[in-house]
């Protein structure tokens, strides 16, 4: 596991979120699938039939993976063919409320549909956080469509034992733990929840409760901070966190065949240290790096050496 050290000219959350898609010129698709739509923001005409596919986490949307994409503009960097998701529940992606249940493959079924509809039968996935983890598991099953895999945070084994084993989990990452307990308590109440957050962000302690996720939580922007409070939906969260249950990541990502590289942020309370250690032991070609003074949102917090923990403009 290598380290990407911060350097002085690099300056922490440069970028707020950009919700507008125009302006960004991105236009926009919506799949529908059996458990409900998935939006995606993309470029009006392909380069080829090969796309960089971003898959936002839980509590997240398209919007982001903004500030990446600015600093990869700023740096001269190529995204090819960017595919920027909305998954059911998040964004402006709604769920089926008559679907069968969620799982893994289920959704990568829905982002494979999206990516055959714009035309692209090979992918490069970038996943944050449970995002990660629908990317790992697409490279999994669908070996000749998935180039490479790019995880910014992306979880996996300590977030499957916090799911299947809290007790546990509880040790390893109780942040996690304790974020998906509080959800699975606010569920039921969804509409009373989300009018709570709401009122939290008016009152300034949103920002306060959002210290876990971030390095520096004054420094970061006002957008972000609105994104969280219109995206930390009750429901969805333990739907998305429910797909890694009983999941036998040992066995699915050992079939990984394509390059995968992974970062965290060295203060990240849903990633652990020993979770890249473990995805270098089972992914036979992964490599690992983390980024210094970063939270679990390093493509906000850290986005140009994020670009370079993953590998840009080369990978």
């Amino acid at each position: 596991m290598s380290r990407i050290a911060v350097g002085p000219a690099e300056p922490y959350a440069p970028y707020g979120l950009d919700a507008d898609a125009a302006t960004a010129g991105f236009v926009v698709t919506t799949v529908r699938g059996p458990i409900g739509t998935a939006v995606a923001r993309h470029r009006v005409a392909r380069t080829s039939t090969r796309a960089t596919i971003f898959l936002h986490g839980a509590a997240g949307s398209w919007t982001t993976w903004t500030p990446l994409l600015a600093a990869a503009e700023d740096r001269g960097v190529t995204i090819v063919n960017p595919v920027i998701l909305d998954l059911p529940g998040w964004g402006d992606a709604t769920p089926d409320p008559d679907s069968p249940p969620l799982t893994i493959d289920v959704v990568s079924e829905l982002v494979r549909d999206v990516a055959l509809e714009l035309g692209y039968t090979e992918w490069d996935l970038v996943g944050h956080s449970l995002g990660g983890f629908i990317a790992l598991h697409m490279a999994a099953i669908w070996p000749q469509s998935v180039l490479s895999v790019a995880l910014v945070s992306g979880t996996t084994w300590s977030v499957i034992e916090g799911v299947n084993r809290p007790r546990r989990g509880l040790r390893s990452i109780p942040g996690f733990v304790l974020l998906l307990g509080a959800m699975r308590a606010l569920a039921p109440i969804q509409p009373v929840a989300l009018a709570v957050v709401r009122g939290l962000r008016a009152l300034g302690v949103l920002r306060l409760a959002s210290f876990p996720l971030f390095r520096h939580l004054s420094r970061i922007d006002a957008t972000v901070i609105d994104a969280l409070a219109i995206e930390l939906r009750p429901r969805s969260f333990v739907t998305a966190a429910g797909v890694a249950r009983n999941y036998d990541a040992d066995t699915s990502w050992a079939r990984i065949e394509c390059e995968v590289r992974a970062t965290k942020g060295d203060r990240d309370v849903f990633v652990t240290n020993d979770d890249l250690d473990r995805l270098v032991r089972v992914v036979r070609r992964a490599c690992t790096r983390v980024v210094d003074d970063c939270g679990h949102f390093g493509h906000i917090e850290r986005p140009a050496e994020t670009l370079d923990a993953l590998g840009y403009p080369a990978f």
